[in-house]
């Protein structure tokens, strides 16, 4: 039978990692609202407009982006933290099949 060796401290940093890094993520993205709304902050000329509806676009796509990969992180947090807790729970029993014997 086969032996499963896991390294319990890797993935513990590897998810607090992926955990810093998803709040990271979201901070990044908090600071895309609505910046570029006011047409005047790129001068009076009759491009203004455009230009103000063009970066409050990429603003709110990066926003939206930002705030997505902050999702996806947490969720692979989550995903190691049940894989650490399923891997404590299989040694756990393990260990009661031997001293049940």
């Amino acid at each position: 039978m086969a032996v499963a060796k896991f390294n319990a401290e890797a993935m513990d940093q590897c998810r607090s990692t992926v955990s810093s890094q998803a709040g990271q993520f979201g901070a990044v993205g908090d600071g895309f609202t609505n910046l570029y709304g006011n047409p005047g902050i790129f001068g009076t000329l009759a491009g203004s407009g455009a230009v103000a509806s063009a970066a409050s676009g990429v603003d709110e796509a990066a926003g939206t982006e930002f705030a997505a990969a902050e999702t996806l992180l947490g969720k692979v947090e989550r995903a190691l933290d049940t894989i650490q807790q399923a891997v404590a729970n299989i040694d756990v029993d393990g260990a009661d099949n031997f001293r049940a014997v």
